[in-house]
C-alpha cells in the first residue's frame, strides 16, 4: 500500500470503489492525490498554466471518472473552477470552513499531502451527500461580480484619501473639514484647491471668490450655492489659525490629494453607470428595483454578489449566502443570546443593509411595508434596538427578493401590507 494511505482513518477503508481526486490549492500551483477504493494510488502537483492543467487533465482522462475535490481559496481556486466546467468535469468546490470541520481529527496532522488525501476522503459517496458544494457564477453573472468588486474597492480607496485629505486640512485650513464633509464635491474641491489656506483668502472678499469659482466649475451648480459657501469659507478664514504656514509643503500634498479625488469620481461614475447598465440586462434587476427604496446601484451591487437568485432554494439559504442566519447556543441550562453568523458574503451584507438605510431615509416618500415593519418593531412595550431591527428587516427583505423573483412579480405595497 502506498505510504501515503496510512494517513486514512480506518471508517474510509470500508465502502464502496471511489475514484476521486483530492487537490489542495495554493498561489501558482496545487498538490494532488488520486484515490481509488480508498487508497492512493497517486500523487503530483500541477502548475497553473497550460502545461500543469495538460498534466491533470491527461491524469483524468486516462483512468476511471474522477470526481475532483478542493476548497475555495479566493482569486487562486478560480483557475480550476474554469478548468472544470470548460472540460465538463465532475468537481466539487467546498466552503473551506466546512471542509477544516468535516476534515477535522483528535491528531492535529496539517501538511499539503495529507490534505489532498483529506480532501479527495470528502468525495466518497457517502461523505458527499453531507457536503454543500460552492455554486459558482454563471459567466454573465461572474462579469458582474467583477464589476461590483471593483465599484467598492474604487469607493473604499476614495474614502482613504479622502481622510487623508481632511487630515492635511486640519494643519492648514480646519474649517473647511467643517463646510465640505467629506470633501469629494466638485464644488468641495475647487475650493479646497483654490484656497488650501487662510492666507491664500488675502485679497479676496466673496464677491471676488464667488466669480473664480463659477468660471471654475458647471453650470450646473447653482450660483446661489457658491455665494453660500464663499461667505462662510471667507468669514472662516478671518479667524482661522492653522499648524502650518502657506509655504509648507503640506499644500502640494493638498492638491496631489483633490487631484486624486477627482479622479477616482470619474472613474466612480463611469463604472457606476456600466454596472448599472450592464445589471439592467439580467430579469432580477427590474424586480429587485420595483421594491420603493431599492435604488439601481445598490441592486446591481446586489447581483453582482450574490448571483442568481433563483438558484437558492428559499430565503433561507440566502440568509446564510448574506451571513445574517441566526447562530444558537444553549446547553443545559445556559442559552447564550441569538447572534448573526457573519460567516457568509460581507459584501452582499453591506449592501443589504445599506438598502434598508436608503428606504428608512424615504421612508417620508415611499409606501415599503419592510419600514413599516421596522417601526413596529421599535414601537411597543419592549422596543427593538436599531440592529436588531435591521436584521430583521435583511431578513424580510431576502423574503421579499425571493418572492418576487420566484414569482416573477413586480413590487404591490397593497399586496404586502395586508
Amino acid at each position: 500500500m502506498n505510504e501515503s494511505a496510512k494517513l486514512l482513518p480506518q471508517k474510509y477503508m470500508e465502502g464502496d470503489k471511489v475514484h476521486v481526486l483530492g487537490i489542495d490549492v495554493s498561489r501558482g500551483k496545487s498538490n494532488c492525490a488520486l484515490l481509488h477504493d480508498h487508497t492512493v494510488v497517486k500523487e503530483f502537483q500541477i502548475i497553473h498554466n497550460k502545461s500543469g492543467l495538460a498534466k491533470l487533465k491527461s491524469i483524468i482522462a486516462s483512468d476511471l471518472p474522477v470526481m475532483a475535490v478542493f476548497e475555495t481559496t479566493g482569486i487562486y481556486s478560480r483557475v480550476l473552477t474554469r478548468f472544470f466546467i470548460d472540460e465538463e468535469m465532475n468537481y466539487l468546490e467546498i466552503n473551506p470552513l466546512e471542509s477544516s470541520i468535516r476534515m477535522a481529527g483528535l491528531r492535529r496532522q496539517k501538511t499539503d499531502r495529507s490534505d489532498t488525501v483529506k480532501l479527495a476522503l470528502l468525495g466518497i459517496v457517502d461523505q458527499k451527500s453531507l457536503i454543500h458544494g460552492r455554486r459558482p457564477y454563471s459567466r454573465p453573472y461572474e462579469q458582474l461580480h467583477l464589476m461590483a468588486h471593483r465599484y467598492l474597492e474604487i469607493t473604499k480607496e476614495r474614502s482613504q484619501i479622502i481622510n487623508h485629505l481632511h487630515a492635511a486640512l486640519d494643519q492648514t485650513f480646519p474649517e473647511l473639514n467643517d463646510i465640505f464633509n467629506p470633501i469629494r464635491s466638485v464644488l468641495g474641491l475647487t475650493f479646497v484647491s483654490l484656497f488650501p489656506h487662510p492666507d491664500f483668502l488675502i485679497g479676496y472678499i466673496p464677491g471676488t471668490m464667488a466669480k473664480q469659482i463659477i468660471s471654475s466649475v458647471s453650470h450646473k451648480i447653482r450660483s446661489d450655492l457658491i455665494v453660500r459657501r464663499c461667505k462662510g469659507v471667507w468669514q472662516a478664514g478671518q479667524l482661522s489659525y492653522p499648524a502650518q504656514s502657506a509655504d509648507s509643503f503640506i499644500i502640494s500634498q493638498i492638491h496631489s490629494y483633490c487631484e486624486e479625488i477627482q479622479q477616482y469620481n470619474q472613474a466612480h461614475d463611469l463604472l457606476k453607470r456600466q454596472l448599472i447598465n450592464y445589471a439592467k440586462t439580467f430579469p432580477e434587476f427590474k424586480l429587485i428595483t420595483s421594491i420603493p427604496g431599492a435604488g439601481e446601484i445598490s441592486t446591481a451591487l446586489l447581483l453582482g454578489f450574490t448571483g442568481k437568485i433563483a438558484r437558492f432554494p428559499s430565503y433561507k439559504q440566502l440568509n446564510a449566502y448574506v451571513g445574517i442566519d441566526l447562530r444558537r447556543i444553549q446547553s443545559g441550562g445556559f442559552k447564550e443570546a441569538d447572534r448573526i453568523n457573519r460567516r457568509g458574503q460581507s459584501s452582499a451584507r453591506y449592501i443589504m443593509f445599506e438598502m434598508i438605510r436608503s428606504m428608512l431615509r424615504n421612508k417620508a416618500r415611499i409606501d415599503n411595508h419592510i419600514v413599516d415593519y421596522y417601526y413596529k418593531l421599535k414601537k411597543g412595550p419592549h422596543p427593538k434596538p436599531d440592529m436588531v431591527a435591521m436584521i430583521a428587516c435583511v431578513n424580510r427583505l431576502d423574503r421579499t427578493i425571493m418572492n418576487l423573483v420566484r414569482t416573477n412579480q413586480i413590487y404591490n405595497y397593497a399586496r404586502t401590507s395586508r
